[in-house]
Parts: structure tokens; C-alpha cells; sequence
């Protein structure tokens, strides 16, 4: 949330210099992607844990729970949390080479220096693989027990037609 403020406030500190006194700034775009991509990934696990990450389900929402359950337990062990955790490793290994290096974003004028954001992203990427463990394990409780755990994509976030 305080990252959505800082967003917010960058713009109209932007949108004041551009309109009211003809002097844009170097650095409001740089910050306005930086800030948007980490809200972005920081996101995502909040998103999971709601379960309103867009599903097709038409043909899964047929199968009976457990089976469900099973599904989206073997995507996320199987696939999901081995992709999380090299993006993991590879994110954190480009921000520390970027601190280390003092690297800066060449693309812009401003050139800041861009371990922040790679931070940033790292920490969304390792908010989302610690909340897919989790979601694995509530998925591996509703094979045993389905009716003490929701089938996927009956949480808070559903949405229905």
C-alpha cells in the first residue's frame, strides 16, 4: 500500500511540473515503472491467496474436488515451484550483481541505479513461491480431507457468470 502512495504521489509531482510550470522531470518515469512492476509482483501473492487469479475452469469445476485438489497440486509442485524458484535464484543473483556493481538504468537520463527495483522484484517473486508452498500444502490437505478446504476456485475472489 505505502508503494501505491509513492506512485501516486510521483504523479502529481509530475503532472504539476509538466502542466503548471513547463518543466518536466527526469526521474517520475523511471520511479512510475520501478514502483508499478514491484506493486505489480508484490501482488501477486496477495492475488493467490485470495484465489482471484483468472482460472479456466470450465472442465476442472466438473471434476470432483479431490481431484481437483490433486490437479492444481501437481502443477504447483511439478511446474509452478520449480519455475518460481530459478526466477527466485535469478533475480536475487541480478539484483546483488547490480548493488555490487553500482549498475544504473541506461535507458534514461536519470540513470538510477537499479538494485531497488531488481529488490523489489526479487521480494515479489519470493512472496509468491513461499505463498504457492503454502497453497500447495492447503491443496495436498484437500486430497486427504476435501471438505475441510474449498476447491480451487471457489475462494474469496471468484468471480461468477
Amino acid at each position: 500500500m505505502a508503494l501505491v502512495l509513492v506512485l501516486i504521489a510521483v504523479m502529481i509531482v509530475e503532472v504539476v511540473a509538466r502542466r503548471f510550470f513547463n518543466a518536466p522531470t527526469i526521474w517520475a518515469n523511471d520511479v512510475t515503472y520501478m514502483t508499478n512492476g514491484t506493486i505489480f509482483l508484490l501482488a501477486a501473492a496477495w492475488t493467490l491467496r485470495r484465489d482471484a487469479h483468472v482460472r479456466i475452469d470450465f472442465l476442472s469445476a466438473r471434476l470432483p474436488a479431490r481431484l481437483q485438489h490433486a490437479i492444481n497440486l501437481a502443477f504447483y509442485l511439478l511446474i509452478f515451484l520449480p519455475a518460481l524458484w530459478l526466477t527466485c535464484s535469478e533475480s536475487w543473483t541480478k539484483a546483488w550483481r547490480a548493488y555490487v556493481r553500482g549498475t544504473r538504468e541506461n535507458m534514461s537520463t536519470w540513470e538510477p541505479l537499479v538494485w531497488p527495483f531488481l529488490a523489489g522484484i526479487t521480494l515479489g517473486v519470493v512472496g509468491l513461491t513461499l505463498q504457492v508452498g503454502l497453497e500447495s500444502v492447503r491443496h495436498a490437505i484437500g486430497i486427504k480431507d476435501p471438505g475441510r478446504v474449498p476447491p480451487p476456485g471457489a475462494g474469496a475472489g471468484r468471480v461468477r457468470a
